[in-house]
């Protein structure tokens, strides 16, 4: 047979194992999961901030360490900066400090906005237990229920703040509300910011979170 025709033929085989080995490596290549697999795992990838700040509303709290009120407030008097520094949390470069702090005390007053108390101490100082308007990042900088650097994006980090706001708002102030009177002895622990710049230390605020009438 002349070797041009030999050649001739031995070109298709030639295509054919090359095309073969290719099609083996794609396969190969090509990973098939089952589509209830991947939306279970896509699910369990995507950050639940509501389940988490549910988690920690709900086992967290009673643990969650606390300054006495009293002692807070005298701490500030004394010498706000080194306080601060050294008792408060913060996030980033920020004259804002957050503190957890806790109390016994008496409701002098129910207003639309707060619940207004007196500490039960000598020289009793007051503040207000916030009942309304429960937004920003206190609860999570206060507690330190969260860090940043723990988050793959910025927006599961702020999204935090936003759903432990409002298991507050929905879970917390409501019941206490709906029993609380003047004149009634109370427990409190709560989250509050105090900014080194503007102190205002007569109006602190704290957004509650225990709230008992004893």
């Amino acid at each position: 047979m002349p070797t041009e025709v030999k050649t001739n033929m031995k070109r298709p085989i030639k295509y054919f194992l090359i095309a073969l080995l290719v099609g083996v490596a794609l396969y190969n290549a090509v990973y098939f999961q089952p589509l209830d697999d991947r939306n279970a795992a896509k699910k369990k990838s995507v950050f639940d901030p509501d389940a988490f700040a549910g988690a920690f509303i709900e086992t967290k709290l009673k643990e969650l360490p606390a300054i006495k009120a009293d002692q807070f407030l005298e701490s500030l008097k004394q010498d706000l900066g080194q306080f601060t520094a050294e008792k408060g949390r913060k996030l980033g470069i920020s004259n804002d400090y957050y503190f957890i702090v806790e109390g016994n005390a008496r409701v002098l007053g129910i207003e639309e906005e707060n619940v207004r108390i007196s500490l039960d101490v000598e020289n009793a100082a007051e503040l207000r237990l916030a009942t309304e308007f429960i937004f920003g990042n206190t609860i999570r900088e206060a507690s330190g229920m969260a860090n940043i650097g723990d988050f793959q994006n910025t927006m599961d980090f702020n999204n935090i703040s936003v759903a432990v706001n409002e298991r507050v708002r929905s879970d917390i102030i409501p019941p206490f509300l709906s029993e609380v009177k003047e004149g009634d002895d109370i427990y409190f622990k709560g989250a509050v910011k105090v900014n080194t710049k503007k102190p205002n230390l007569e109006n602190l605020r704290i957004v509650p979170l225990i709230l008992e009438i004893k």
